[in-house]
């Protein structure tokens, strides 16, 4: 057990019903035991009990992410980081690093030109010259397979392969497989090796990524596990002590999640769910969903890796042109696009209410308002015939709700998830110069949610990954691109943006009775900012370091 610490000397944000403040918080084993003044807790603490003096910091639950990716990122931590390489020269090192550590004939992958996680300056990048040629790559790797990824959440996008890639994926000068991507040519017909248009996997299945894809090897098991072990402990140097897997899941990771908590390697708590295929026949579902009954109801696992119900996705990003919406919109190519549901809705409907009938709890992906409303209509007809309420069925990314669909999610006990990191990675590009003014102006509405009365709870998603930087978009809602905001009215406080993150996130998975506050009995699940997020200018929110995170009592990480 992790025995007991006295933290004291400063600023204690508990998230509690008021909102309270407090000096001293003193843990015992896994549990908060007492909250309140430094003279009555260090009087009570004994003789044995580890003192932290806070030193004025300020201390607050851990923050909960209600829609992270650690597992699908995590591979990312596998691949040649390009962060920060702005030139041809710096681009060619850190692969020719990487092509150095290889077995020949082993590909190199690399993550996309640009700064991650929404590569804003990719495009700058290329045109300052800093791409590198075919020769390049083929100088630094005669025998490596090079790939520069494409970025996957943008539309358009680019990426880079060497000759033995481009031989691998069977692309030549005459490869014509895709209406939006293309390989790019030189004067003499030949590739330059840059592959442009829609070059990702999840929204747009573009059939130039898929020959690349069929020739790259595929992570197994042991790069999961190993990119989750990567990533996860980043995860709680930034203040994260709970995470929800909410979609694109798949059972390795589980089981990689499990694996690391038994060999004490996983600094998180980790809520995970089953993704159901909506492609997929009614029966074949119905023997899938009966094989998980074992997470049915309340889920299964403990408060450090629980299954936490079943998931279903309805549409895909509006950056793609893939989110149902009321009404078309342009998409990426120019194009006016108006998608339906991924899944249609009469067989959406009969895989939810199979769901419900077998007492799991749902998690609905919808993006776009078209989806949002399919997804509450379903949940609405299900709740007609047994009352969902007490289940909280989850609905993630709701980029743009109408206040309709609050109040029906607030009718109807729905935890929405939803994310301000979308306005910084997407809030010119496309909320604003693509979708309009209109839309933009009710972009991921906080506001809204908050005065409907729906404890809306904040996540990553995409990222960028630290909570302290989407505690401030909160308030700031600044377009990464531009720096303008992005539906300015849509601000919330800081006071709200914190229980977002927090206790609201806890009311999600439905465990406020463990986590989410600083209260006597609950999880010690803390951490310790170097300055007050209440009180320090707006703009030093996303630069507050975090010295210290605490998970189930145990120190996970200290500066």
């Amino acid at each position: 057990m992790a025995g007991s610490t006295l933290f004291h000397g400063g600023r204690v944000i508990t998230v509690d019903s008021t909102f309270s403040s407090a000096e001293a918080v003193l843990v015992k084993d896994n549990r908060i035991v007492a909250v309140g003044k430094d003279a009555e807790l260090l009087t009570r603490a004994e003789r044995d009990t580890a003192r932290i003096d806070l030193v004025g910091r300020t201390l607050m639950p851990g923050f909960i992410d209600t829609h992270g990716h650690v597992a699908l990122f995590g591979l990312d931590e596998l691949k040649v980081s390009l962060t920060g390489a702005t030139t041809r020269e710096a681009i060619l090192a850190r692969l020719a690093r990487a092509v150095a550590a290889a077995e020949p004939g082993d590909w190199v992958v690399a993550m996309p030109i640009g700064d991650p996680p929404y590569f804003l300056n990719a495009e700058a990048v290329r045109a300052a010259g800093a791409v590198p040629s075919l020769a390049d790559l083929d100088r630094i790797a005669p025998h490596n397979p090079v790939y520069i990824q494409a970025p996957t959440n943008r539309v358009p996008n680019f990426a880079v392969l060497n000759s033995a890639a481009l031989r691998a994926a069977g692309i030549d000068g005459s490869t014509r497989v895709s209406p939006h991507s293309t390989v790019e040519l030189d004067a003499a017909g030949r590739p330059t090796g840059v592959l442009d248009g829609a070059l990702q996997p999840i929204y747009n299945a573009d059939p130039l990524y898929q020959m690349i894809e069929r020739a790259a090897p595929r992570a197994g098991y042991a790069e999961v596990r190993d990119g989750i072990a990567a990533l996860a402990p980043k995860f709680a140097a930034s203040g994260t002590t709970t995470l929800l897997e909410a979609h694109l899941t798949e059972p390795e990771e589980l089981r990689a999640y499990v694996e690391l908590l038994a060999a004490e390697r996983l600094p998180l708590r980790v809520f995970y769910t089953f993704e159901i295929d909506g492609r997929d026949s009614l029966e074949n579902i119905e023997r899938f969903l009966r094989t998980l009954r074992f997470a049915a109801d309340d889920g299964f696992g403990d408060a450090r890796v629980k299954v936490n119900g079943v998931s279903i996705g309805l549409d895909g990003p509006y950056w793609h042109g893939a989110a149902c919406h009321d009404e078309p919109y342009p998409g990426p190519f120019g194009e006016t696009v108006n998608p339906g549901p991924l899944i249609p809705p009469a067989h959406y409907r009969a895989i939810l209410e199979l769901a419900a009938r077998l007492d799991f709890r749902i998690h609905a992906e919808a993006a776009g308002r078209g989806s949002i409303q399919l997804a509450l209509d379903t949940f609405a007809a299900i709740d007609a015939v047994t009352p969902i309420r007490d289940k909280r069925y989850v609905l993630e990314h709701c980029e743009f709700p109408t206040k309709a669909q609050i109040a029906t999610c607030a009718r109807l006990g729905v935890a929405p998830t939803t994310s301000t990191n979308f306005i910084y990675g997407k809030g010119e590009e496309v909320y604003r110069r693509r979708l309009g003014e209109r839309c933009a102006a009710v972009a991921i509405p906080l506001r809204d949610w908050f005065d409907g009365g729906v404890p809306v709870a904040q996540s990553t998603d995409w990222g960028p990954h630290e909570p302290l930087f989407t505690l401030w978009q909160s308030l700031a809602r600044r377009a990464g691109l531009t720096g303008e905001v992005i539906g300015p009215e849509q601000r919330i406080s800081r006071e709200e943006a914190i229980r977002a993150y927090t206790i609201n996130g806890a009311w999600a998975l439905r465990m406020e009775h463990e986590l989410g506050s600083v209260e006597p009995g609950k999880l010690a699940d803390l951490v310790v900012l170097s300055g007050d997020p209440l009180t320090c200018a707006e703009d030093d929110i996303k630069d507050l370091a975090v010295e210290l995170t605490m998970l189930d009592g145990e120190v996970v990480h200290c500066t």
